[in-house]
């Protein structure tokens, strides 16, 4: 390139000072003229140019901060999931078993027994939490997400137990695996939440253990689902637990 500016500005000098004592880029004048020139040529190639992109400064396409939807895993973590899932849960005859709507209801309350009852907050109860859970199963799982149309583990977990135990967990994984109490695996119950590192941060999976080594989760590639905890993929990833019902 500064070969071209060189003759670029010779064939000017020619031109344009000719009468010039001196050749262009050894005059003062000319020496200015050499360097306003090369000025307009580095201009010329603005940071707009793929070639002069420096490397911490990424395409605009490739500049658009993390937002709900986008996926935190990758492929290869989805495939991985679907392939070592060996031990996949019966869902229809899983829904059959924990779904309440073939059990016998029961008895309402006369207005004697309200009378009777003292005011008390309402006691967690386990079936409440299970045809919650049942209502969001096949909801797609989005990172992000927090709705109906979508939703991540985090914030199923935390949708199930503000709906039937009117508790407010925190957001994220990493923040719910530092609330209630630890576990042991062998004494789990039904509501503790359970921890998997599925991604090589720990812990990066949380869902709600429901019995019979089964628990309840927005899956990465499954969406909302119940999976075995003894099922290859998520017995090595299991890393711990917590009870946060009383």
């Amino acid at each position: 390139m500064l070969r071209a500016v060189k003759t670029f500005a010779l064939i000017l000098d020619r031109k344009l000072f000719r009468h010039s004592e001196k050749p262009l880029l050894l005059s003062s004048r000319g020496f200015l003229f050499f360097i306003l020139l090369f000025g307009m040529l580095l201009s010329s190639c603005s940071s707009s140019d793929p070639r002069f992109v420096s490397k911490d400064v990424p395409f605009q396409h490739h500049r658009e901060q993390k937002k709900k939807g986008s996926i935190r895993f990758s492929s290869k973590e989805a495939e991985e999931e679907q392939a070592e899932d060996d031990k996949k849960v019966n869902i229809p005859e899983a829904v059959a078993r924990f779904s309440s709507k073939k059990k016998e209801p029961a008895p309402k309350k006369t207005e004697k027994d309200i009378k009777q009852t003292p005011a008390a907050k309402e006691p967690f109860n386990n079936q409440k939490m299970m045809d919650a859970i049942l209502a969001w199963m096949g909801t797609p799982y989005e990172y992000g997400g927090e709705s109906r149309s979508g939703i991540d583990c985090s914030a199923f977990t935390r949708e199930m137990f503000k709906q039937t135990a009117g508790i407010e967990l925190p957001r994220s994984t990493d923040q719910q695996v530092k609330i209630g109490s630890p576990v042991q695996k062998d004494d789990l119950l039904f509501g503790d939440l359970i921890f998997f590192n599925t991604t090589g941060q720990n812990p990066s999976h949380v869902g709600i253990y429901i019995g019979d080594d089964m628990f309840a989760h927005a899956s990465v590639s499954a969406g909302v689902t119940l999976s075995s905890m003894y099922s290859s993929y998520y017995k090595k990833r299991y890393t711990e637990a917590r009870r946060v019902l009383k």
